[in-house]
């Protein structure tokens, strides 16, 4: 039960704590298939149809697991760019004979980093089920509902919830492309987020300072942004307190690493792979 709860709650952890673009016309792959190179690129915006980005989950010295964020279709509805994002996390299967995990999250998220709508999945050897959570601004409304997801594909409602909003409003996973578009600002924010039918806050403070950070997968010190903040509640998957991560200093605002406390130790998370354009991890300028 604890490796279930460290799993989850790196997810939320990284979900929340992390951010767009440097590319460059000549690239380089490494091993991985990663970019890797020096040439300054031209900028883009943060979000871009296309980005994926690989994240290993470590509580101690044990990799419990990965974290894949796509970002794979927009469209334009009612004057606005609506892109479709999602995050998939699993169990590492070497750990299977202690916990196998598997949970989806899927997000409409708006030009701003806004949520349209939000949809989970998380599933079990016995079961799948959902929650799903669908904004209408314009009546000041959200939409909750929640089920099981049958072995055909279709969802099986078990409930539904009316809740009043007043503001623009962030998921789970909406959350994380929030903070990497704002990640360079200087300023402390008060971000209103929604787990399942409550309207909680998370107390972010962006651009704390500029560091440097090393990963396995890139052979050189990154230049990156520190954010950290503390959710001030218990949220899914036993998420709560302090928080921080890293991002690269440049528009794309790639997170990095991200560490957080949970209730049942220290977890990290690092990026290991990453498909984006040209995308190549900012170089820090270290001092000789």
């Amino acid at each position: 039960m604890k490796s279930l709860q460290v799993l989850n709650s790196c997810a939320v952890a990284l979900l929340i704590v992390s951010q767009s673009i440097f590319c460059f016309s000549k690239q380089n792959q490494d091993s991985s298939g990663n970019s890797v190179g020096t040439t300054t690129p031209p900028i883009k915006r943060m979000l871009q149809v296309g980005e994926e980005l690989e994240y290993s989950v470590h509580y101690s010295f044990f990799n419990i697991g990965k974290i894949i964020f796509r970002v794979t279709d927009k469209e334009e509805r009612n004057g606005r760019t609506v892109y479709h994002a999602s995050a998939f996390m699993d169990s590492n299967p070497s750990l299977n004979w202690l916990v196998e995990l598997h949970v989806r999250f899927y997000s409409e998220i708006d030009q701003d980093a806004f949520s349209y709508g939000w949809v989970s999945e998380d599933s079990t050897s016995k079961k799948v089920t959902y929650r799903k959570m669908r904004f209408d601004y314009e009546r000041h409304k959200m939409y909750f509902e929640w089920g099981e997801k049958l072995p055909s594909g279709e969802r099986k409602q078990n409930g539904t919830a009316t809740v009043a909003i007043t503001q623009g409003c962030q998921d789970g996973l909406s959350l994380f492309y929030y903070a990497r578009e704002h990640v360079l600002e200087k300023r402390q924010k008060s971000i209103p987020t929604f787990i399942d039918t409550n309207e909680v806050t998370t107390k972010i403070n962006l651009g704390v300072e500029n560091l440097e950070e090393e990963i396995d997968a890139v052979d050189y010190p990154i230049d990156v942004v520190k954010l950290d903040g503390r959710a001030e509640f218990v949220g899914v998957f036993g998420l709560t307190g302090a928080f921080e991560g890293v991002f690269s200093n440049d528009l794309a605002g790639i997170p990095i690493t991200a560490r957080m406390k949970v209730v049942v130790g220290s977890v990290r998370v690092e990026l290991r792979k990453w498909k984006r354009g040209e995308w190549i991890p900012p170089k820090a300028m270290t001092e000789n």
